[in-house]
């Protein structure tokens, strides 16, 4: 089964070895790596870890509501809209 999540990386930059940061809103998930595909990587493996988690305690239906996702029939919808997500520039006063 394969959701559409959405993921946040960027660079924090506190830690040496693993700079990068890496967050899933849908699931209030974060990770981090040394380059941005590691933390992405890193990301998926976090998720799938929560999810599985879930599913092993019998929560996995609840958690996926919350994240905005109906199951059925062990198929997953998306309930929400979706959001449109995207960089944008803004003009701020001279200080």
């Amino acid at each position: 089964m394969k959701l559409p999540l959405t993921i946040k990386v960027f660079y924090e930059g506190t830690s040496k070895d693993a700079p990068w940061v890496s967050f899933n809103p849908e699931f209030k998930v974060a990770s981090c790596g040394p380059t941005p595909k590691k933390a992405e990587a890193n990301l998926k493996e976090a998720v799938r870890g929560v999810l599985k988690t879930c599913e092993d305690i019998g929560t996995l239906e609840d958690v996926l509501n919350d994240a905005g996702f109906l199951m059925e029939d062990k198929k997953v919808k998306l309930t929400k809209a979706t959001a449109k997500i995207e960089n944008v520039e803004v003009a701020i006063p001279v200080l």
